[in-house]
């Protein structure tokens, strides 16, 4: 009796195995589909900006000279005389108002790399671009942001930065003018730079409700996303600095995006592939032969 049972049970399993293997080789391939970076090369930014903040003559540009995950990074050089390359990514008709991501889920984050034997400096800034700034007069690409970095000597190692609403080291710029004090005035600008920080939803706390000669973040516009040099060093010479892996959920914006030298796949994607094609065509082969 038990070895009838155990005969069954067997059979069952035969049966039920190319659907199993069908149905695991169609969920591979949707997760490799969908959770896959999407690829940023030279011939297709994905809708990524790159440039000079400042003078136009020092873009940021992908390159190989420091791969990671892959065949590529950004790379960002500046000079005693070039300086502020960046990355920027628009929002477009998706941009969202600062007050109604406050308190809520919204994520980013990137990875970045100092070389060896870099002089002390900022990490690459990570920043959300604003728009709509009560009394902004910056003319451009956004009124201000809202950045984060950290300082470090260069190391040559890669490390990652993932940043929330919550998180306490945010700085806030309006326009060209300097660094924006805790009290949202526009005559409330240091006269030096001053690293004052505080987390998103204390920034958009603070300034509220907008008056005369006061910054309203409440209403301002959330128009993209840019990474750039940030603070820049003295330096002799040239200096660059990498970053890759950019990510973000903001409002309905959401994006994962690899920098990569040329567009090819990850090992791990190829294999995460060829299991799922072995296992719609192993149920295919099942099919045919009943």
């Amino acid at each position: 009796m038990n070895q009838s049972f155990s005969h069954r049970c067997a059979a069952n399993l035969r049966a039920a195995a190319p659907k199993m293997l069908a149905g695991v080789g169609a969920l591979v391939l949707a997760a490799s589909t969908f959770a896959a970076p999407a690829v940023v090369t030279a011939g297709d930014l994905q809708g990524w900006v790159l440039g000079d903040g400042s003078s136009g003559t020092s873009p940021a540009v992908i390159s190989n000279a420091q791969a990671y995950q892959g065949t590529g990074s950004l790379q960002f050089t500046i000079s005693a005389t070039n300086q502020q390359p960046l990355a920027a990514y628009g929002f477009g008709a998706s941009s969202i108002r600062f007050g109604d991501l406050l308190n809520g889920n919204t994520t980013f984050g990137y990875s970045y790399l100092l070389p060896v034997g870099s002089p002390p400096a900022t990490s690459p800034t990570i920043r959300l671009l604003l728009s709509g700034l009560t009394n902004s007069t910056q003319s451009g690409r956004s009124d201000g942001s809202l950045g984060f970095y950290t300082n470090g000597a260069g190391d040559g190692s890669w490390h990652t930065d993932s940043l929330s609403m919550s998180d306490g080291d945010f700085f806030f710029r309006v326009g060209g003018k300097g660094q924006e004090s805790l009290g949202c005035g526009m005559g409330s600008y240091a006269s030096s730079f001053d690293d004052r920080r505080q987390s998103l939803n204390d920034w958009g706390s603070a300034c509220t409700g907008a008056g005369s000669g006061t910054v309203d973040l409440d209403d301002a516009m959330v128009i993209g996303i840019e990474v750039d040099w940030g603070t820049i060093p003295n330096v002799d010479g040239s200096m660059s600095v990498f970053t890759d892996s950019i990510n973000f959920n903001i409002g309905r914006n959401v994006g994962d995006f690899n920098f990569e030298a040329a567009a090819v796949p990850e090992p791990a994607s190829l294999a995460l592939v060829g299991l799922g094609l072995a296992g719609a065509a192993f149920a295919r082969r099942r099919a045919v032969k009943r």
